[in-house]
């Protein structure tokens, strides 16, 4: 069966992703802290609690995949993150910042390095769920934007790395989503009344990210690799 490893599935994006990737038939493992009840009430998904900063732990909640060869390729997305509240350039505390460019460079790397052997073993993808903030255009997200414009940079590093085993590398940027940390209960109904009123599709719908996310994910081995692919902007 071709399956698919999702970090930070507990909620939003990544529960999303998770969620899509099982209605396609995948058996899915989903990598959180706070685990997911809903989604492993499915008999296709792995519930795994983990602290993705920590390697071992991420080797260990992954060893059931150990050794699986067959036709059906692996699907990995790298989504859990910290994004701490904006902060002045000039007052940004290190520390701050330090454990956000930990939490977000250390929890993809670890993932990477522990998913590698299953995908050399059978192909596949990695896709990077980044951030057009990456640019360094608001000084005041800083260590956030540090943070995701070292992902792009591995993202790139993997699809040199992974070139020769079948695995294509991409990062998808999403722009403003419509979570419940953003929008809180009952996000879709004010998403609409808000695109409506603004005429523009600036928030996008958690779901409607999430398909974008696996059709990258989906991408075949000799299709696009270490691309970036924006959906950030604005629509008139």
């Amino acid at each position: 069966m071709t399956s698919a490893v999702v970090s930070g599935a507990s909620s939003g994006i990544g529960a999303a992703v998770a969620e899509e990737f099982l209605r396609r038939g995948y058996e899915v493992t989903g990598l959180s802290r706070r685990g997911n009840a809903d989604l492993d009430a499915h008999e296709a998904y792995h519930d795994r609690r983990v602290d993705l900063r920590d390697a071992d732990s991420v080797h260990t909640a992954l060893a059931h995949l150990a050794g699986r060869e067959g036709p059906g390729r692996c699907a990995v997305v790298l989504n859990s993150g910290l994004a701490p509240e904006p902060c002045p350039l000039t007052e940004v505390d290190w520390g701050t910042a330090s454990d956000t460019y930990t939490t977000n460079v250390a929890t993809a790397l670890h993932l990477v390095q522990a998913t590698a052997p299953l995908l050399r073993t059978r192909g596949g993808s990695l896709t990077f769920v980044g951030s057009s903030t990456a640019g360094g255009d608001a000084p005041e997200r800083w260590s956030y934007a540090a943070s995701k414009s070292a992902l792009t940079t591995l993202m790139r590093s993997c699809s040199v790395e992974f070139a020769d085993d079948g695995v294509v590398a991409n990062e998808l940027r999403p722009g403003p989503v419509a979570t419940a940390m953003t929008v809180g209960a009952g996000g879709d109904r004010f998403l609409g009344l808000l695109n409506s009123g603004y005429r523009t599709d600036w928030l996008k719908p958690v779901a409607a990210v999430a398909r974008w996310i696996v059709d990258l994910a989906e991408f075949p081995a000799n299709g696009p690799t270490g691309q970036i692919f924006n959906y950030s902007r604005k629509a008139s």
